[in-house]
């Protein structure tokens, strides 16, 4: 990106949200924070009206706008392909909103990038894995959670956990929402368990808001969150499978759920390295490649799966 497209970019950037520190426009457009000072600073006596509030960031001064900003056709481009990608919560109102900005976007393009964009659209499809089950998803829960939090409200949930198979009443301050192995969760600190948890949102029962209003600067934060979570996978356990050559086939994408980080061919098949946070449902999930996996690492994990193999071997032939 040149200078120029990057003043222009930063305008909008600041436009576009209440205050920006100086890392973070170092981070978004990978420059030095002494270049990002040097931009500012010509912005302003270019006549931009850019202010700054010590330890909050910059921002535009009230009033100030751009001329209405185009998009190219790379740029709505990118935003399809995005409509593609949110198909997977097309009955939720997330979906329902992108939809609606994505119309209007196409209806400021000039006609040539319109006619580009028409032809795309109909050589960009989703395919659903087989693998992949239906994720019913209330429809207006997304509305809901984001609401929550920015507003700083302290909600109930009714949350069902699959590996209990029960429903719990958890009174929450929610963090943020995530995207992970394909589905979204809410960051948030649990009142029932004291810690940080991630509630898948699909699993999310019934909702409300209880009332109560955290604090301008609340106990618990989003960073913190990130930091525990980053302590945690620090404390993951590194294990080492061999899959022959018939299960690989079988395998797909399923490693990646699994903590895969690498792997390596070798005679009859593929060796692959994880870090897994539960050697116990490593185990598990290694029983259903029967004969077709061989556990090189760790000694955890191959006592484990003895014991659930001999668990499950006298169990049938009881």
């Amino acid at each position: 990106m040149n200078r120029i497209d990057r003043l222009t970019a930063i305008i909008i950037y600041l436009q576009g949200h209440h205050r920006i520190t100086v890392d973070e426009l170092a981070d978004r457009y990978d420059i030095s924070t002494r270049t990002v000072y040097r931009d500012l600073r010509a912005l302003q006596e270019a006549g931009v009206p850019i202010g700054s509030e010590e330890g909050k960031g910059y921002f535009i001064v009230k009033g100030y706008h751009l001329p209405p900003v185009m998009f190219d056709k790379d740029e709505a481009a990118a935003l399809l392909a995005g409509e593609r990608l949110m198909q997977k919560w097309k009955e939720t109102k997330l979906s329902e909103s992108y939809l609606s900005a994505l119309d209007k976007i196409r209806a400021v393009l000039h006609s040539r990038e319109k006619k580009y964009l028409d032809t795309l659209d109909q050589h960009i499809k989703t395919f659903t894995h087989s693998d992949e089950r239906q994720v019913e998803t209330d429809y207006l829960i997304f509305v809901f959670l984001q609401d929550a939090v920015v507003r700083g409200s302290v909600i109930s949930l009714e949350y069902y956990s699959p590996y209990k198979d029960q429903y719990t009443q958890r009174d929450v301050e929610p963090l943020g929402l995530l995207i992970r192995d394909n589905y979204w969760y809410l960051a948030a600190w649990c009142r029932l368990r004291t810690d940080y948890r991630m509630f898948r949102v699909d699993r999310i029962e019934s909702y409300k808001k209880t009332g109560e209003q955290l604090p301008e600067l609340p106990e618990h934060t989003l960073q913190e969150f990130s930091e525990q979570s980053l302590r945690e996978e620090k404390d993951l356990k590194e294990v080492v499978v061999q899959f022959d050559e018939e299960m690989v086939r079988y395998l797909g994408d399923q490693k990646h759920y699994r903590g895969w980080t690498s792997e390596e061919r070798v005679d009859g098949g593929v060796k692959m390295t994880f870090l897994t946070s539960s050697v116990e449902y490593f185990a598990r999930w290694l029983l259903m490649w029967g004969d077709g996996v061989i556990v090189h690492q760790s000694k955890q994990l191959k006592e484990r799966v003895r014991e659930l193999s001999k668990e499950l071997y006298q169990h049938h032939n009881s």
